[in-house]
Protein backbone atom coordinates (compact mmCIF):
# COMPACT_ATOMS: atom_id res chain seq x y z
CA UNK A 1 0.00 0.00 0.00
CA UNK A 2 1.61 3.53 -0.85
CA UNK A 3 0.32 6.87 0.86
CA UNK A 4 1.02 10.41 -0.60
CA UNK A 5 2.70 12.61 0.78
CA UNK A 6 1.12 15.29 -0.84
CA UNK A 7 -1.79 14.44 -2.56
CA UNK A 8 -0.75 14.80 -5.49
CA UNK A 9 2.15 12.52 -7.51
CA UNK A 10 4.90 14.02 -9.89
CA UNK A 11 4.03 15.08 -12.96
CA UNK A 12 0.10 16.29 -12.10
CA UNK A 13 1.96 18.62 -9.76
CA UNK A 14 2.78 20.98 -12.40
CA UNK A 15 -0.46 20.79 -14.45
CA UNK A 16 -2.21 22.20 -10.90
CA UNK A 17 0.38 24.75 -10.20
CA UNK A 18 -0.06 25.95 -14.33
CA UNK A 19 -4.45 25.83 -13.48
CA UNK A 20 -4.07 28.09 -10.46
CA UNK A 21 -1.50 30.88 -12.39
CA UNK A 22 -4.31 30.85 -15.56
CA UNK A 23 -7.29 31.08 -12.56
CA UNK A 24 -5.33 33.51 -11.08
CA UNK A 25 -4.28 35.59 -14.11
CA UNK A 26 -8.25 35.26 -15.53
CA UNK A 27 -9.76 36.36 -12.20
CA UNK A 28 -7.39 39.61 -11.38
CA UNK A 29 -8.68 42.34 -12.01
CA UNK A 30 -6.13 43.87 -15.03
CA UNK A 31 -6.06 47.54 -16.85
CA UNK A 32 -6.05 47.22 -20.12
CA UNK A 33 -4.61 50.09 -22.17
CA UNK A 34 -5.88 50.39 -25.84
CA UNK A 35 -5.29 53.96 -28.77
CA UNK A 36 -7.45 54.68 -31.39
CA UNK A 37 -6.43 56.52 -34.58
CA UNK A 38 -9.16 58.69 -36.19
CA UNK A 39 -9.52 58.63 -39.97
CA UNK A 40 -11.00 61.09 -42.14
CA UNK A 41 -10.70 61.59 -45.51
CA UNK A 42 -11.94 64.50 -47.48
CA UNK A 43 -12.01 64.51 -51.07
CA UNK A 44 -12.81 67.93 -52.64
CA UNK A 45 -13.33 68.50 -55.96
CA UNK A 46 -13.67 71.81 -55.76
CA UNK A 47 -16.75 72.26 -58.01
CA UNK A 48 -18.05 75.55 -57.87
CA UNK A 49 -20.89 77.76 -58.96
CA UNK A 50 -21.25 81.45 -59.02
CA UNK A 51 -23.75 84.07 -60.20
CA UNK A 52 -21.80 86.83 -61.73
CA UNK A 53 -24.24 88.96 -62.34
CA UNK A 54 -28.44 88.55 -61.81
CA UNK A 55 -30.60 88.94 -64.85
CA UNK A 56 -32.56 91.89 -64.77
CA UNK A 57 -35.10 93.06 -66.70
CA UNK A 58 -35.05 96.82 -65.57
CA UNK A 59 -38.21 99.11 -64.31
CA UNK A 60 -40.87 98.96 -67.02
CA UNK A 61 -44.25 100.06 -67.46
CA UNK A 62 -47.73 97.93 -67.94
CA UNK A 63 -48.72 97.43 -71.57
CA UNK A 64 -45.08 97.16 -72.85
CA UNK A 65 -45.72 94.70 -74.78
CA UNK A 66 -42.46 92.05 -75.45
CA UNK A 67 -39.22 93.54 -73.26
CA UNK A 68 -35.70 91.46 -74.57
CA UNK A 69 -32.60 91.15 -72.67
CA UNK A 70 -30.38 89.83 -75.31
CA UNK A 71 -27.31 87.52 -75.36
CA UNK A 72 -24.56 90.14 -74.65
CA UNK A 73 -26.61 92.84 -73.02
CA UNK A 74 -25.64 94.66 -69.55
CA UNK A 75 -28.77 92.98 -68.23
CA UNK A 76 -28.13 89.50 -68.68
CA UNK A 77 -27.89 86.95 -66.17
CA UNK A 78 -24.15 85.63 -65.67
CA UNK A 79 -22.89 82.14 -64.13
CA UNK A 80 -19.13 80.86 -63.89
CA UNK A 81 -18.75 77.12 -63.19
CA UNK A 82 -15.29 75.96 -62.27
CA UNK A 83 -14.02 72.41 -62.32
CA UNK A 84 -11.08 69.84 -63.16
CA UNK A 85 -11.17 70.33 -66.86
CA UNK A 86 -11.99 67.50 -69.28
CA UNK A 87 -14.48 66.22 -66.69
CA UNK A 88 -17.91 65.53 -67.77
CA UNK A 89 -20.78 67.99 -66.08
CA UNK A 90 -23.99 67.25 -65.86
CA UNK A 91 -25.62 71.19 -66.04
CA UNK A 92 -28.74 71.56 -64.72
CA UNK A 93 -30.64 74.96 -65.32
CA UNK A 94 -34.31 75.22 -64.23
CA UNK A 95 -35.85 78.02 -65.82
CA UNK A 96 -39.14 79.76 -64.55
CA UNK A 97 -41.75 80.34 -67.00
CA UNK A 98 -43.40 83.56 -65.86
CA UNK A 99 -42.28 86.12 -62.87
CA UNK A 100 -44.51 86.38 -60.13
CA UNK A 101 -45.83 89.63 -58.17
CA UNK A 102 -43.94 89.94 -54.88
CA UNK A 103 -47.94 90.35 -53.08
CA UNK A 104 -48.87 87.19 -52.97
CA UNK A 105 -52.49 88.42 -52.85
CA UNK A 106 -51.67 89.32 -56.88
CA UNK A 107 -51.83 86.21 -58.93
CA UNK A 108 -51.20 88.16 -62.40
CA UNK A 109 -47.89 86.43 -63.89
CA UNK A 110 -45.65 88.27 -66.56
CA UNK A 111 -44.90 85.36 -69.12
CA UNK A 112 -40.70 84.40 -69.22
CA UNK A 113 -39.05 82.97 -72.65
CA UNK A 114 -35.54 82.16 -71.36
CA UNK A 115 -32.12 80.86 -73.21
CA UNK A 116 -29.40 80.03 -71.68
CA UNK A 117 -25.76 79.58 -73.60
CA UNK A 118 -21.89 78.58 -72.21
CA UNK A 119 -18.87 79.62 -73.16
CA UNK A 120 -15.33 79.89 -71.70
CA UNK A 121 -14.68 83.03 -71.66
CA UNK A 122 -17.27 86.34 -69.55
CA UNK A 123 -16.39 88.57 -72.70
CA UNK A 124 -16.24 86.50 -75.49
CA UNK A 125 -19.93 85.65 -75.11
CA UNK A 126 -20.76 85.44 -79.29
CA UNK A 127 -18.13 82.06 -79.00
CA UNK A 128 -20.91 80.15 -77.07
CA UNK A 129 -22.68 76.94 -77.10
CA UNK A 130 -26.88 76.34 -76.30
CA UNK A 131 -27.67 74.91 -73.24
CA UNK A 132 -31.42 73.81 -74.42
CA UNK A 133 -32.33 71.21 -72.29
CA UNK A 134 -33.03 71.53 -68.63
CA UNK A 135 -30.38 68.34 -68.18
CA UNK A 136 -27.10 69.30 -70.07
CA UNK A 137 -23.84 67.40 -70.33
CA UNK A 138 -21.03 69.45 -70.63
CA UNK A 139 -16.97 68.35 -71.05
CA UNK A 140 -14.97 71.05 -69.87
CA UNK A 141 -12.12 72.00 -72.34
CA UNK A 142 -8.48 72.46 -71.43
CA UNK A 143 -7.00 75.45 -70.69
CA UNK A 144 -4.18 76.47 -71.82
CA UNK A 145 -2.10 77.45 -68.58
CA UNK A 146 -0.70 74.81 -66.49
CA UNK A 147 -3.61 74.89 -63.66
CA UNK A 148 -6.10 71.96 -63.96
CA UNK A 149 -8.94 73.87 -63.68
CA UNK A 150 -11.17 75.66 -66.13
CA UNK A 151 -14.12 77.88 -65.92
CA UNK A 152 -17.12 78.10 -68.32
CA UNK A 153 -19.61 81.00 -68.21
CA UNK A 154 -23.49 80.32 -68.48
CA UNK A 155 -25.14 83.36 -70.04
CA UNK A 156 -29.26 83.15 -69.09
CA UNK A 157 -30.86 85.82 -71.56
CA UNK A 158 -34.57 86.19 -73.22
CA UNK A 159 -38.37 87.70 -73.35
CA UNK A 160 -41.15 88.88 -71.04
CA UNK A 161 -44.22 90.05 -72.01
CA UNK A 162 -45.83 92.97 -70.26
CA UNK A 163 -49.25 92.98 -70.51
CA UNK A 164 -52.17 95.26 -68.18
CA UNK A 165 -50.65 94.11 -64.88
CA UNK A 166 -50.93 95.74 -61.62
CA UNK A 167 -47.62 97.64 -60.69
CA UNK A 168 -45.25 95.75 -58.10
CA UNK A 169 -42.08 93.63 -58.38
CA UNK A 170 -42.46 90.98 -60.19
CA UNK A 171 -39.18 87.87 -59.87
CA UNK A 172 -38.52 84.14 -59.84
CA UNK A 173 -35.62 82.24 -59.59
CA UNK A 174 -33.14 80.52 -62.04
CA UNK A 175 -31.69 77.38 -60.25
CA UNK A 176 -28.53 76.02 -61.35
CA UNK A 177 -27.30 72.47 -60.04
CA UNK A 178 -23.78 71.42 -61.55
CA UNK A 179 -22.62 67.71 -60.70
CA UNK A 180 -19.40 65.49 -62.02
CA UNK A 181 -20.61 62.87 -64.19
Amino acid sequence: MSVMTNGIEGGNQSVLWVILVMLVVVFSPTKANSQFLDLQLQVDSKLTATTERPLSFGVISPNSGTVQVGLGDLNMGIFSVTALEQQMLLIELIRPDALVHDNPTIDTNIPLNLSARYGYSIQNYQNTFPLTEVNNSVRLESNLDQDPWNTIYIFVFGTITIGEVPDGVYSNQILLNVEYM
